[in-house]
């Protein structure tokens, strides 16, 4: 019952452009302390809750300063401009500038508050696009091109037409979702609308993070792509007493992963090789990603006249006075705190997958008992004793 309906397809390879709007009209103060600072903690959150839960997701950030688009470094390089990054060959661009590692791509959003410019001018939707798309250009046709946009200002300034700009996005398959601080605009709405994604406008603080949340599901499969197999790596982290350049930084390193394919070594997975772009994972990435794709059921309300006895959380043991959760299938109770943690971290029921283990160990005994039950009736029927002959290493 825990498995997704055969038609419910996720998209587990995703490559997001974060757009955020640090112009003048970010300095407004109807989120505390400004909608700067609230957008920028609450990006961070995002990040790190965005690249936990899609481990095989890699994520660029586009500041929207002034007039001008300028993306965020995610490797402690120097921010380059628009046309820098168009003027680099297809897909190697791209690779220089999304990140898989929620650490360096929080970092680069702190660096880049602290630029002059930051709170001045008024931003450019059409730039900030143009970036976005040369930047999605380069990703491989089974990863979603998605752009998620902060939006706080209440116009653009644009130099180009923004309606041709929006239907060229649309042409190349990117899907634009805006949450905007001030109030719904037509051409935001436009875009949303063109693309297939939606257009929100939070109340207050906790409403945007909300908001922000829904975006770390994974999108549901598109009848337009076709699924294929994609060649992935495990590498082993080997430490070595000489120190040797890293491939993703070109720092010094003593520890590092080795790629199984061309011998690259890099600081961290899930990572992409930067000499054969092969994707490098551990078996616990494969495993996030799986159970984002299953998520628990909804646990259903205690019942009002429950015995107190049983109003006992099972996780942290902790006595219920009113509200709890249980489980639909094992029937054990959850506090608030234990069920949000099951269902938006550890994403499962951790009882009902200890209730399996326990069932699949107490099914292996009387496996192996009944093949040498039959072994035996076969020797007898041959006339044979029967014998077992076992190795001092051979489990049972």
């Amino acid at each position: 019952q825990r498995f997704p309906p055969e038609n419910d397809y996720r998209l587990l390879f995703r490559s997001l452009v974060l757009l955020i709007d640090m112009s003048e009209a970010m300095r407004e103060k109807d989120f505390r302390p400004d909608r700067l600072r609230c957008v920028c903690q609450l990006a961070e959150e995002f990040i790190g809750t965005f690249l936990l839960q899609n481990p095989l997701a890699q994520l660029a950030q586009v500041a929207l300063i002034g007039p001008s688009a300028e993306p965020l470094a995610a490797r402690g390089e120097a921010a380059r401009d628009s046309a820098a990054v168009s003027a680099r060959p297809s897909g190697s661009a791209s690779m220089q500038l999304f990140s898989s590692s929620a650490s360096e791509s929080i970092a680069a959003l702190r660096e880049k508050r602290k630029h002059p410019g930051v709170g001045t001018g008024v931003p450019s939707l059409n730039n900030g696009l143009h970036l976005a798309k040369d930047l999605l250009a380069g990703v491989p046709p089974y990863c979603t091109r998605e752009v998620l946009v902060l939006f706080g200002s209440l116009r653009t300034c644009d130099v180009g037409c923004i309606e041709e700009t929006i239907a060229a996005v649309k042409k190349s398959n990117i899907c634009c979702n805006v949450i905007c601080l001030a109030a719904e605009l037509h051409v935001l709405k436009n875009l949303c609308q063109a693309t297939g994604g939606r257009h929100d406008v939070p109340l207050h603080r906790e409403h945007l993070r909300a908001l922000l949340m829904q975006h770390t599901l994974p999108p549901a499969w598109s009848a337009s792509m076709q699924p294929c197999l994609i060649r992935m790596g495990f590498p082993s982290l080997k430490s070595t007493s000489t120190a040797a350049l890293c491939s993703c930084h070109q720092h010094l390193t003593f520890s590092s992963y080795v790629c199984p394919q061309c011998g690259a070594k890099l600081c961290t997975t899930p990572n992409r090789c930067r000499c054969c772009f092969l994707h490098l994972v551990s078996p616990a990435d494969i495993s996030r990603s799986f159970h984002s794709l299953c998520p628990p059921l909804p646990f259903d309300p205690v019942p009002a006249d429950a015995p107190e006895a049983k109003r006992l959380c099972a996780c942290c043991t902790t006595q219920l006075d009113r509200g709890g959760a249980q489980c639909p299938d094992c029937g054990e109770i959850f506090c608030h705190d234990c069920d949000i943690y099951s269902h938006e971290q550890l994403r499962q029921c951790a009882f009902c997958v200890m209730r399996d283990i326990t069932t699949l160990e107490e099914e292996e005994p009387s496996d192996s008992a009944a093949v040498l039950s039959g072994a035996e009736q076969d020797n007898n029927a041959g006339g044979a004793a029967p014998s077992v002959s076992r190795s001092p290493h051979q489990g049972t």
